[in-house]
């Protein structure tokens, strides 16, 4: 007996670990660069007139994030319900009256595990909340990599241009975006603030993607993102794009990658020269050779390449905030949308093209050339990427 359509799966759902997770009724759109993403967030936060929720892990007090403070406070003052969610480490260099004076035209604001030098919680300082999102109305959901801060504005404009990708969402799966937020929220937040998720009726469908929205929490799941983008390589069968600013696997993820080029698939990798992490970086040269030996390409921007993006097959995409590194793995809440979509997925690879024509391909020759010092400290950073 055949399934009958309304029963079958979504094509490309085999990249889905839980295809059950996907979401149908989806209207997506990718968004590069600050460029791009500054004035879509800018634009649903002055079109808001019920609720904004936004958490990110940083938000500065310069040109763009006063420009975003301001854009909170006219939301605010208009009858706006504004929940803001920051890091406390990630805010570190923000000045703590940049965030009062956003309390003062009526933003409710709350630090992600503020931490108190008079009661030391180790375990609050290393666990840290890495999402970037933001949810205006219920109708109009945005996540990605990018913060709010200078780095992620054009060179034109005086800002850093680090190269990033945001995920916009329209339909059901909304809801479901914003009802992560509100679960860590409502665990912080005083209890006036508070708003149940269960509440909040999915929008109606807006398109014909489907997606799942991935996140790990405080207590559990703490791998589900790592398992998500494991299943999407092992499923790998023609090419692979990978894209992240601090690219270091475990073993488990770096076998499946070197695998899937052997089984001769086209296997990429898009990372920039130099992070903002010298440690980082040299821990994820340590794990160069075995890829280059596998013939894994990959591909060092000069840009600052904070993209985090897995594209497969040209119909899987992930795109959010996890880092392949240890800290987004067991630290960190993260959240990634993976996506079941050709049209999606070729706007991704274009882009990543693009980032990669522009960039420098490391050959094994090359790379065979660097000096013993250097070899020496790569694998001791590596060494050390459970700590990093």
């Amino acid at each position: 007996m055949t399934a009958s359509p309304q029963s079958m799966p979504p094509p490309g759902s085999r990249y889905i670990e839980d295809p059950q997770a996907l979401i149908t009724g989806q209207a997506v759109r990718l968004l590069r660069n600050g460029a791009e993403t500054f004035p879509a967030w800018l634009e649903a936060i002055d079109r808001a007139r019920e609720r904004i929720s936004i958490e990110m892990y940083i938000f500065s007090d310069d040109a763009i994030g006063q420009k975003f403070s301001e854009a909170l406070a006219r939301a605010a003052q208009r009858g706006v319900q504004v929940r803001l969610l920051y890091d406390f480490v990630g805010c570190r260099g923000t000045p703590a009256g940049f965030f009062q004076r956003m309390r003062g035209f009526g933003i409710h604001v709350v630090a992600y595990h503020k931490y108190r030098f008079w009661r030391p919680r180790l375990w609050s300082l290393i666990r840290r909340n890495h999402r970037k999102t933001l949810v205006c109305d219920g109708r109009v959901a945005f996540t990605g990599g990018l913060n709010i801060a200078n780095d992620w504005v054009c060179l034109a404009d005086g800002g850093g241009d680090w190269h990033d990708a945001v995920i916009q969402i329209e339909g059901p799966a909304v809801a479901t975006v914003e009802g992560v937020f509100l679960r860590t929220w409502n665990r912080r937040a005083p209890k006036r603030l508070r708003l149940d998720p269960a509440r909040l009726p999915p929008p109606a469908p807006a398109g014909d993607v489907a997606l799942a929205v991935i996140s790990n929490s405080e207590l559990r799941d703490r791998f589900v993102i790592r398992r998500a983008a494991l299943h999407a390589i092992r499923g790998c069968r023609e090419r692979l794009y990978l894209a992240n600013p601090y690219f270091v696997p475990d073993r488990g993820i770096l076998s499946a990658l070197r695998q899937a080029a052997r089984r001769g698939a086209d296997v990429r990798l898009l990372l920039p020269m130099s992070s903002d992490s010298l440690i980082l970086d040299l821990a994820a040269r340590a794990v160069f050779e075995p890829l280059l030996a596998a013939s894994v390409r990959i591909f060092r921007s000069r840009s600052v390449i904070h993209t985090k993006v897995l594209a497969v097959d040209g119909i899987f995409v992930s795109i959010g905030s996890y880092n392949f590194d240890h800290r987004s793995l067991a630290y960190n809440l993260e959240m990634v949308v993976n996506v079941i979509d050709n049209a999606y997925a070729a706007t991704v690879v274009a882009m990543l093209d693009g980032d990669m024509a522009a960039s420098e391909e490391l050959t094994g020759e090359r790379f065979a050339r660097r000096s013993w010092l250097g070899r020496l400290l790569e694998r001791l950073a590596y060494s050390l990427r459970q700590w990093l």
